[in-house]
């Protein structure tokens, strides 16, 4: 019996194309998306403020790493993170918070955090451990 198709042959593997999102292609979803990473400038606390903004899921975190990356690699005494306008938030966000956490001296989450990211880090219980504050200012008082 004939098939209309043809089976490959499995003598021959078949490769993925892209193993990697290159970062144009990270970059496309971050800016498709409407998410943004902004650094605030430099208030004389020497404190690093990062200021979130719009969805942040495992496509669109690349600009976060980078300037978490930065701010590590500066040796930066504070660093904050305003999750304010965090409109989405799923595990690859809350991974970056807990790796930042572990490797960033005086790590802080500012706030108000919105619900969805609330809930997010009260059900995978990292609440606890980030050093979550109401606001900017206060983060930058403590």
């Amino acid at each position: 019996m004939r098939l209309p198709f043809r089976f490959r042959s499995t003598s021959r593997t078949a490769r993925p194309r892209h193993t990697r999102r290159s970062a144009y292609g990270s970059w496309l979803a971050s800016t498709l998306s409407g998410t943004g990473v902004t650094q605030l400038p430099d208030s004389g606390d020497g404190a690093l403020v990062l200021v979130l903004a719009g969805e942040f899921d495992g496509a669109t975190v690349a600009p976060l790493r980078r300037a978490l990356t930065d701010a590590q690699s500066a040796k930066a005494p504070r660093t904050i993170v305003d999750v304010s306008g965090v409109v989405y938030a799923d595990s690859g966000l809350l991974r970056l918070l807990v790796q930042a956490h572990h490797r960033l001296p005086r790590f802080m989450v500012a706030g108000p955090v919105p619900p969805q990211l609330r809930r997010l880090l009260e059900l995978s219980g990292t609440a606890a451990a980030l050093r979550i504050t109401p606001d900017v200012e206060a983060a930058r008082r403590a």
